[in-house]
């Protein structure tokens, strides 16, 4: 690994540490974090690689933000989820926003499964005994209403990617 990409790890692992600490305390990830990171890896990549840097900056921006603005739009995530996810790819590229996407979402779906087998009348008890901090718990809520912070699945996600890159 070079400085850059050291750096670039240094960078996202900050802001994904920061991230989760206050989507799981507020279901809220804040312009405040995003934005300025966002920029932050535009600026870096450009002044350490020049104008291919900045391209591929953008670039991962831009690939980082697409799919998560769809799963916005449905109303599956929230709005900083998808500047988070930008602000990721502005660091990391491409290839990188786009494989912490699709990682991040097969958890998600894991996490919804595990929300489901709650409903199993064999776990209800369980289920009910688990506490809820972010909003009605799962088996109280409407079906299909259960909120969990997305962040719940990207940091299992980031892991997964990071442990690849150092094995």
């Amino acid at each position: 690994m070079d400085l850059v990409e050291a750096v670039a790890l240094a960078a996202v692992s900050t802001l994904t540490f920061i991230a989760c600490w206050t989507d799981l305390r507020k279901m809220e990830i804040p312009n405040v974090l995003t934005v300025p990171f966002a920029l932050a890896g535009l600026v870096y990549h450009g002044a350490t690689q020049g104008w291919d840097g900045l391209g591929s900056s953008v670039s991962g921006l831009l690939c980082g933000m697409a799919p998560l603005l769809v799963l916005y739009l449905l109303r599956g995530i929230g709005g900083g989820d998808v500047k988070w996810f930008a602000a990721y790819g502005a660091w990391t590229g491409v290839a990188q926003a786009l494989a912490l996407a699709v990682w991040s979402i097969l958890f998600a779906g894991g996490i919804a499964a595990l929300l489901l087998l709650m409903r199993a009348p064999g776990l209800r008890k369980i289920g009910k005994a688990v506490a809820w901090p972010w909003g009605r718990h799962p088996l109280e809520a409407a079906k299909g209403a259960a909120k969990f912070p997305f962040m719940l699945a990207v940091v299992p996600a980031f892991a997964v990617l990071a442990w690849g890159q150092f094995a």
